[in-house]
């Protein structure tokens, strides 16, 4: 898999997959040309970590295409899925000139045609022939589909700078180094369907000291009856069901200190409602521990954001430079945020993704 570099996308013009699927609402600024409410991105962390391909692709291609998806709007145009929210965006972070210019374009929502997902390839030829490279920014879409698995088949392909730095980061749980295991190892599981985090629990089973589960997973395994390995924890839940029990968190507090890398995925209860607290204790221990810290999946991210930690594990969560790498062979610890739940998942338990085959 080749890394997007200056030179490889040097006066070309480059088709570059980002990932745009993003939370998109209404704004509480009322427009003076309208007094509807504006349409905007309402959590811009995925879009945020792809800048720093996107920026160099404009400071170095001839012309950068963007394209991506946003929501499920199966093949039809939804007004409420364009991508005009993401362009607003780009300007608002200093890309203007660029759109004016005509150096950045933004294609519409891929999904609004249905020969996107369906994996066309006449609808690939007619992306690939907008550009002379392909570059993969978008971790968190890896099914199949024309603008993840089709074009790299087509053109000269590249992956994204977040792109690597997700498998590298990920690559290190799942197959650490020789030596390099980082102990112990605690992995927390939180959020609902059991059916698609069962084969990562068991994986991460075989990697970490302890498998911490929550959340709606708890009621899920034991109305199925599920067997676990024996360092699989499962928690309580407190008199609601809807939020991990004190004792539980209390019981997992040792392990987490006691940690020197934490992996984690999906909030441990409905973190929306003041009084469950359960998931701010746990991401407060998680952030004062100390440990190498790997954390995923839209409802984490949205929960940390909720309690104003983000921004704390933001400090090292953009971590492609030279000097983090250094940091991690130093063993120093460090925080990495996956802009990919689902992906990261699907990545632990097997190892690669259809999207990794294909820029391989």
């Amino acid at each position: 898999m080749q890394i997007i570099s200056p030179q490889f996308v040097s006066g070309k013009k480059v088709l570059l997959r980002l990932d745009i699927d993003v939370p998109i609402g209404k704004s509480s600024v009322i427009s003076h040309q309208s007094s509807d409410q504006n349409l905007v991105v309402l959590e811009d962390f995925r879009l945020r970590a792809g800048l720093p391909t996107l920026k160099m692709c404009l400071e170095n291609a001839q012309e950068t295409i963007v394209m991506g998806h946003i929501g499920r709007p199966e093949g039809k145009a939804v007004e409420e899925l364009s991508v005009a929210p993401i362009k607003q965006w780009f300007e608002d972070q200093g890309l203007r000139s660029h759109l004016t210019s005509g150096k950045l374009k933004l294609l519409e929502n891929l999904r609004f045609d249905p020969r996107e997902e369906a994996g066309d390839l006449s609808f690939a030829k007619e992306l690939a022939n907008m550009g002379d490279v392909f570059v993969n920014e978008a971790f968190a879409s890896y099914r199949p589909a024309v603008s993840t698995t089709i074009l790299p088949t087509l053109l000269p392909h590249y992956a994204g700078l977040r792109f690597a730095e997700e498998v590298r980061v990920l690559a290190g749980v799942r197959n650490p180094p020789t030596g390099g295991s980082k102990k112990p190892f605690v992995a927390i599981m939180g959020g609902a369907k059991v059916a698609d985090k069962l084969s990562v629990i068991k994986v991460l089973a075989e990697k970490a000291d302890a498998v911490l589960v929550g959340g709606k997973l708890i009621s899920e395994i034991r109305t199925e009856n599920l067997s676990l390995p024996k360092n699989v924890l499962v928690g309580m839940l407190n008199e609601d069901g809807f939020d991990i029990a004190p004792q539980t968190t209390s019981a997992w507090a040792g392990l987490i200190r006691q940690s020197r890398m934490i992996v984690w995925n999906g909030p441990l209860g409905k973190f929306e409602d003041p009084k469950n607290d359960a998931t701010k204790k746990i991401a407060r221990m998680v952030l004062d521990s100390g440990a190498q810290v790997i954390i995923g999946g839209g409802d984490t991210i949205s929960a940390l954001r909720e309690y104003g930690l983000l921004s704390e594990v933001e400090e090292k969560a953009f971590s492609a430079s030279d000097s983090e790498r250094e940091d991690a062979k130093a063993d120093k610890p460090s925080r990495f945020i996956s802009t990919g739940g689902g992906a990261m998942l699907k990545f632990l338990t097997d190892g690669t993704l259809p999207t990794i085959e294909a820029l391989s």
